[in-house]
């Protein structure tokens, strides 16, 4: 019977533990969510109005229309010589990243989930577009302009 009793216990235990190993292993599982692959739309740095990427910001705006996942970086710097990165992210939302370096404005990285972006044209040079976000939460701004 004690014999009986250990084999018994033994199988209980090495059951627990695959129990136990699975239930670790699927929260493991369902904390990770898939990656979601963002085509690349591009990234253009714009010096002085040099360096505007049309194709990049067209392919942008189409895939924000489309709600496809894209990727699009803008980098601006200012007269100083300070950059401003802007990354617009549409996953379906549109997630805009800030990173803001210029010395004589608001210095550090925000990110912002917007509702809507619409293209906007560019006072000085009409043939060209940025993006206003509307509706956006986090980072501190409900909207919010890309140049």
């Amino acid at each position: 019977m004690l014999r009986t009793t250990g084999v018994l216990l033994g199988a209980v235990l090495a059951s627990a533990l695959v129990t136990l190993g699975c239930a670790s292993e699927s929260q493991a599982l369902r904390r990770s969510a898939p990656k979601l692959e963002l085509k690349p739309c591009g990234k253009e740095k714009v010096v002085h109005g040099e360096g505007y990427d049309a194709a990049a910001r067209e392919c942008i705006w189409k895939a924000y229309l489309a709600r496809d996942a894209a990727e699009f970086t803008t980098t601006h710097v200012t007269i100083e010589g300070d950059p401003i990165a802007y990354t617009i992210q549409i996953k379906p939302d549109v997630v805009v990243t800030v990173d803001n370096q210029d010395r004589y404005g608001q210095k550090g990285v925000s990110t912002h989930t917007c509702q809507a972006m619409e293209r906007i044209r560019q006072e000085k040079q009409p043939e060209r577009f940025g993006f206003a976000l509307t509706g956006c939460v986090g980072g501190g701004m409900t909207r919010l302009a890309v140049p």
